[in-house]
């Protein structure tokens, strides 16, 4: 079997078509895609022969007469991706397939936040998760890794928050890749936590929707048309940017530092646990961040008009529930919106960001990021 998983650019979106539709005939993909029968049957048997596709009966043609039709659908083990998320706190892996489904995961505790001691130990796990689910590791696509920091002018680039301070300068391509022995692929945690709930969670069913990601920082992205919009440079939709640092935010720092002066010993969000979630300071922070983050609310719905926002973090789960329930209630967004507010729902894939991560080689070889000068030469 070939194991070659670099296909060429109208087998790219052959794969794209069938990961949106489950299952679809070759007549149903020429069709669709414009392109010829003869073309697509051969690209389809290259494919198959990759092991990347499979074909089935057709169950309404099941015990007719003359050639029966074929259904091609993803070979669930035929494409799969390594996923990495890296917080401040925690170092979240997993192996995918070809549908999103997860084949292993771990969860490491970050105790040296040092560039080389978190892609040291994300890389182990990688290895520990192929070791343990027995794949071979050709099968591997790429590997995804989502760590927080707000974009740069060189999307290849973002900005070292302030946890990761001691981090030098990183370039994904040159910095990433030789921990991982694969192609790398990168997105924020914010974007990749939204990968997450749009393939996998709360958003499935969503054609336009925002997330907002609660974690050290704010960050999140907007989705439109089943696709995220990324903007110049990949900096759309940070909306940490509308709360200057100069002043107080809803953010996990900001909660930490009102924490540490009133002299509660945390300083790792995943260290708050339910007997902090009543002292004064904690509720003092949290009214002030429903009523922000019922102002960013406002400004997304006047200015993307989705269908839902979605809230998603690291903050402690009944905290995030708190201030989901608080939003969605009956309260105004403000005092002239006169629509009715997009439903404010809770993300369920907080646990899982690591597949939005998993999500990017799949992105790069299906063609959702194909170069212009690619599909101009019709790769």
């Amino acid at each position: 079997m070939k194991t070659s998983i670099a296909p060429s650019f109208n087998a790219r979106r052959i794969l794209s078509a069938l990961r949106g539709r489950g299952v679809a005939s070759r007549a149903d993909l020429a069709r669709d895609l414009q392109l010829t029968p003869s073309t697509v049957t051969r690209l389809t048997g290259d494919l198959i022969a990759r092991g990347l596709i499979a074909e089935r009966d057709e169950p309404i043609r099941t015990g007719q007469k003359g050639y029966p039709a074929r259904l091609l659908e993803l070979a669930p083990m035929g494409l799969c991706t390594a996923g990495v998320y890296l917080d401040p706190d925690r170092i979240l892996t997993c192996l995918a397939d070809s549908s999103g489904g997860v084949i292993v995961s771990e969860e490491v505790r970050a105790e040296d936040r040092s560039f080389e001691t978190l892609m040291t130990e994300a890389a182990a796990s990688i290895d520990r998760l192929v070791a343990q689910s027995g794949l071979d590791r050709a099968r591997l696509a790429g590997c995804g890794v989502s760590y927080p920091g707000q974009y740069s002018e060189d999307p290849g680039r973002v900005m070292r928050i302030r946890q990761f301070d001691g981090w030098p300068e990183i370039d994904v391509q040159r910095d990433l890749s030789p921990f991982f022995g694969m192609p790398v692929s990168h997105m924020n945690d914010a974007k990749a936590a939204c990968l997450a709930e749009l393939y996998h969670g709360r958003a499935r069913d969503l054609g336009n929707f925002c997330h907002v990601w609660l974690s050290y920082g704010i960050g999140g992205a907007a989705v439109v048309d089943q696709k995220p919009y990324l903007g110049r440079n990949n900096q759309a939709a940070e909306w940490g940017g509308l709360f200057p640092k100069s002043r107080p935010r809803p953010s996990g720092q900001d909660l930490l530092g009102m924490l540490e002066a009133a002299g509660v010993a945390v300083t790792r969000l995943s260290d708050i646990d339910a007997s902090h979630l009543q002292l004064p300071v904690m509720r003092e922070w949290t009214a002030r961040a429903i009523d922000q983050l019922r102002w960013l609310c406002l400004v997304i719905a006047r200015t993307y008009a989705p269908e839902a926002i979605i809230f998603g973090g690291t903050l402690h789960p009944d905290l995030l529930d708190e201030i989901v329930d608080e939003l969605s209630g009956e309260a105004p967004l403000g005092e002239d919106f006169h629509f009715a507010a997009p439903p404010i729902l809770r993300a369920e894939q907080d646990r899982m960001p690591q597949l939005g991560a998993a999500a990017l080689p799949v992105h790069d070889v299906m063609g959702a990021r194909m170069r212009a000068d690619e599909a101009r030469r019709g790769w």
